[in-house]
C-alpha cells in the first residue's frame, strides 16, 4: 500500500488533505459564482450601452441627413433666389463642403421665360452622370448649368406640388440610369387664395453613392467617437438588406434596433406629404456580442475560472508531491541509515582484522616466520579495502556538493586503465583471477579529470573483482572509435537478475541476499563521473554467465 493509514501522522495528513480539498472546492465554487455574476452585470451594462448607442446613432443620422435642407434650403427667400449665379454658387459650395451626400442644387424661378428658368449647381469633383457637358475650365468646386433638359421633370413635379399647396417636396427620380432623391422647397408669392408659385429651391442626392459611401463613413465616425472598435453597427435598408456595417461579425440578429426615415430632410415634415410619397423607414442595428467590455468580462471570467482550476489542481498536485516527498524522505532516511550501518560494518570489519593481526604480531604469537608474512598480507589487504571504502565516501561527497570537482585536461585513457590495473595487480593475483587486458598501442585521448576517471575505473575493476566469483576471469578492453571510446569491463561471475539491473547504478543500492561486502556507492560514483564527462554507462548481465559494463566517452576534437 502506498501509505499506512493506521499511523497517526498519516491520518493527520489525510485529514489535512480532505480539509484542503474542501476549502479548494469551496473557493473554486465561490470564484465561479463571482465570475458568473460579473459576466451578468457586464452584459446588462453592455445591453444598456448598446441601446444608448443605437439611439445616439439614429439621432445623429437624422440630424445630419436634414442638415442640407435646414442649412441651405430653409434660409432661401425670393431675394436670394434672384441673386446672381456666382453668389448662389458660393452659397451652395459651402453646402457641398459640409454635407457629402449633396450632389446638385437647383433653383427654378418663374422669371426668365414662359416656363421660367432653372439654374443647376453640380459638384466639380463628383459630377452627376446626367451632366453630359464638358468639365469647366476654372478650378471652382461648383459647376454651373442653365436649363438642363434632364431636370425638366423636376420643374413639372414642383408645379404639381404647388397645385396641392405643398411647401415641401420629396420624391425619387431616375436620371441617366441612376436613382436620386430630390428635396425641394416651394416659394410662393401673394396672399390667401391668390398665391402662386414663384420659385423652387432643392437638391439631389445620388442614392447609389449614399449606399456605397455615406452610411459606411458615417458609422465609422460614430464608432470612433464611441471609442469601441469591437462594437457591431449595421445599417439595413427598407428591404432588410445590409447597406453598411462596421465592427466584428456577430451570430444571429442584432437586438438593439432603431428605425429612421430614409429622407435627407427634416423628419417632422414627412407627415405633411401624401402617404404614397413618404419613404419607407430604414433600420440602424447595434450588436453587443463582441462589445469590448463584454468580451473583456468573458475573457476575464474564463481566465479567472482557469486560474482557480489551476490553483486547485496545483494544490492537489502539491499535496500529492508533498506526500510523495515525505515518503521519499522516509525511504531515503531508511537507505541512509542502512548506508551508515553498512559503512560502519565495512569499516569495522577491516579495522578488527588489522587490529587482530597487529596484536598477534606485536605479542609474538606466531609459530614460524612464514606467518609473519601472512599477517602482513592480511593487514595490507584490509588496509586497501578500508582505503577504497574511505575513497568512495569522500569521492561521493565531492561530486555531490554542488560545485564542480573536476579539473578537465587531455587524458590518455590507456594510461588511466593501465594505472588502475597496476593498483589491483596484487589483489587479482591473490584472488587467482585471470586478467584478459586489451589496450590499443596508440594513445586514446579524452578531455577529463585524470584522478576522477581513475577513480571510476578503479570502481569498475573493484566491482568485477568482487563479483568474479568462481569464474576467476576478468576482461578489460579499450575500443577507440571515430567519436567515442569504449571501455569494456567483464567478468564470468554469478550475474545479476534482470529485475535488479535497472537499479544497480542507484546510490546506496545493494541487492537483497548478496553476500558481497560494499556500501552501494561504487557504480553510482561511476555513473556520475561518466555523465559529468558527457559520456554514458550501461550494464548487461546474464545469470550464471557473468556481467559486462560498457563506458563510452567522447574523444577530443583532435582525434575525431
Amino acid at each position: 500500500m502506498w501509505f499506512d493509514t493506521s499511523k497517526p501522522a498519516v491520518r493527520t495528513v489525510l485529514l489535512f488533505a480532505i480539509g484542503l480539498a474542501l476549502a479548494t472546492g469551496l473557493t473554486f465554487w465561490l470564484g465561479l459564482r463571482a465570475t458568473r455574476e460579473w459576466q451578468r452585470s457586464t452584459r446588462v451594462a453592455a445591453e444598456t450601452r448598446a441601446n444608448e448607442v443605437a439611439a445616439l446613432l439614429t439621432v445623429a443620422l437624422e440630424r445630419d441627413m436634414k442638415g442640407g435642407q435646414v442649412s441651405v434650403l430653409v434660409p432661401f427667400n425670393e431675394a436670394l433666389v434672384n441673386s446672381p449665379p456666382y453668389e448662389l454658387a458660393d452659397r451652395f459650395a459651402r453646402g457641398f463642403a459640409r454635407f457629402p451626400y449633396l450632389d446638385s442644387f437647383y433653383v427654378w424661378s418663374e422669371k426668365g421665360g414662359p416656363d421660367g428658368s432653372t439654374y443647376v449647381f453640380n459638384r466639380a469633383d463628383r459630377r452627376p452622370r446626367w451632366d453630359s457637358e464638358g468639365p469647366p475650365e476654372d478650378p471652382f468646386p461648383v459647376v454651373f448649368r442653365r436649363d438642363p433638359a434632364a431636370l425638366r421633370p423636376l420643374v413639372v413635379r414642383a408645379r404639381d406640388e404647388a397645385e396641392q399647396g405643398l411647401r415641401f417636396g420629396l420624391t425619387d427620380i431616375e436620371l441617366a440610369g441612376r436613382r436620386y432623391q430630390t428635396v425641394s422647397q416651394l416659394l410662393y408669392e401673394g396672399e390667401g387664395t391668390r398665391t402662386r408659385l414663384a420659385a423652387v429651391v432643392g437638391f439631389l442626392v445620388d442614392l447609389e453613392w449614399v449606399e456605397q459611401h455615406y452610411f459606411g463613413d458615417f458609422i465609422r465616425q460614430i464608432q470612433g467617437v464611441i471609442g469601441d472598435p469591437t462594437l457591431s453597427i449595421e445599417i439595413h435598408n427598407a428591404d432588410g438588406r445590409i447597406v453598411a456595417a462596421v465592427g466584428p461579425t456577430t451570430s444571429g440578429a442584432l437586438p438593439h434596433a432603431r428605425t429612421f426615415g430614409f429622407a435627407f430632410a427634416d423628419q417632422a415634415l414627412l407627415a405633411d406629404l401624401p402617404r404614397d410619397q413618404r419613404p419607407r423607414p430604414w433600420t440602424a442595428r447595434v450588436g453587443i456580442g463582441n462589445e469590448a467590455s463584454l468580451a473583456a468580462a468573458s475573457q476575464g471570467a474564463t481566465r479567472t475560472v482557469v486560474l482557480l482550476g489551476l490553483g486547485a489542481l496545483a494544490t492537489i498536485v502539491g499535496l500529492v508531491f508533498t506526500l510523495r516527498a515525505a515518503r521519499a524522505a522516509a525511504d531515503l532516511a531508511a537507505v541512509q541509515a542502512e548506508f551508515v550501518s553498512a559503512v560502519s560494518h565495512e569499516m569495522k570489519t577491516p579495522l578488527s582484522l588489522v587490529k587482530l593481526a597487529s596484536d598477534t604480531l606485536a605479542n609474538g604469537r606466531f609459530s614460524s616466520p612464514e606467518q609473519v608474512g601472512e599477517y602482513g598480507r592480511l593487514i595490507n589487504i584490509e588496509a586497501q579495502h578500508l582505503t577504497r571504502l574511505i575513497d568512495n565516501v569522500l569521492c561521493y561527497a565531492r561530486i555531490t556538493d554542488g560545485t564542480s570537482p573536476y579539473d578537465f585536461e587531455p587524458v590518455d585513457l590507456v594510461d588511466v586503465v593501465q594505472e588502475s590495473v597496476d593498483r589491483f595487480q596484487q589483489r587479482l593475483s591473490d584472488a587467482g583471477i585471470d586478467l584478459d587486458l586489451h589496450l590499443p598501442a596508440d594513445p586514446t585521448v579524452v578531455r577529463g579529470d585524470h584522478l576522477m576517471l581513475l577513480h571510476a575505473v578503479d570502481n569498475l575493476i573493484e566491482n568485477a573483482l568482487v563479483h568474479a566469483g568462481e569464474g576467476r576471469w576478468m576482461g578489460i578492453t579499450i575500443n577507440p572509435g571515430p567519436s567515442v571510446v569504449d571501455i569494456v569491463v567483464s567478468d564470468r561471475g554469478a550475474g545479476i537478475p534482470a529485475d535488479d539491473l535497472p537499479r544497480v547504478f542507484e546510490k546506496f543500492y545493494r541487492r537483497k541476499g548478496t553476500r558481497q561486502r560494499g556500501t552501494g556507492l561504487g557504480l553510482a560514483i561511476v555513473r556520475r563521473i561518466v555523465e559529468d564527462h558527457r559520456g554514458r554507462v550501461s550494464m548487461s548481465s546474464t545469470v550464471g554467465q557473468g556481467t559486462t559494463v560498457l563506458v563510452s566517452l567522447p574523444v577530443t576534437q583532435s582525434q575525431v
